[in-house]
């Protein structure tokens, strides 16, 4: 998800709050074995929260590699999840079997008018779920909304190189390394290896269809 919000301050530390299961509104956009994708509600906010204020989580996820306040999340949550979720965008991941909110994914910086590119994202917040094949089966089910609803031509993502189990499940689906770049992080200039990757609809069909061989040239 997004890498912009302003760098978090410690936090006081709070009971975890329960994670919710389904709630009547939230809408369901896909659905896979393993997850579901769904609008998002204001039910999510707090588990939300919990999850960017992890650190294990912000290293593998945030451009700064820093956890976010409370308030930066919940501004986060209120002023970009949500409506990006009204406007089709972004989507909570639910486990199929039991309803349990569990991560979040959305395509973001769409180019175009009408859009052909977009950015992904992709967080499996509930740590017991890591490592499940469900960070996969989401990123292929977005993969299907992104080339066949809003019809996009090409998803591009950044993915750190510390962080192989997400590389590996990008590589099923089918994405392919386009390139890579070093950024510094910090007071220390500490380096941060970013891979940079991509999928076009046409390779990610041919994935489906297992015929995907070859590599496909992005531009």
């Amino acid at each position: 998800m997004g890498d912009d919000e302003p760098t978090a301050v410690a936090a006081p530390h709070v009971i975890p709050a329960p994670v919710p299961a389904r709630a009547p509104s939230d809408r369901l956009v896909r659905a896979g074995e393993l997850v579901e994708l769904r609008v998002h509600t204001p039910e999510g906010r707090a588990a939300f929260q919990r999850w960017y204020a992890d650190p294990e989580i912000a290293v593998l996820l945030r451009h700064d590699q820093e956890p976010l306040s409370p308030i930066n999340s919940r501004s986060y949550f209120d002023t970009i999840i949500l409506p990006s979720s009204a406007q089709g965008l972004c989507f909570a991941i639910h486990d199929a079997a039991t309803g349990t909110l569990i991560g979040t994914t959305a395509l973001t910086e769409l180019e175009g008018n009408p859009a052909r590119r977009s950015l992904f994202r992709i967080v499996i917040g509930e740590k017991d779920h890591w490592g499940e094949g469900r960070g996969t089966e989401a990123t292929n089910l977005m993969m299907g909304y992104a080339f066949t609803t809003v019809d996009l031509e090409l998803v591009r993502l950044e993915v750190f190189q510390h962080n192989p189990r997400a590389i590996a499940a990008y590589r099923r689906v089918g994405f392919e390394e386009t390139g890579s770049h070093i950024e510094w992080v910090g007071p220390e200039r500490r380096e941060l290896h970013v891979l940079e990757m991509a999928l076009s609809r046409e390779r990610w069909e041919e994935v489906r269809a297992g015929t995907g061989t070859g590599t496909a040239s992005y531009t």
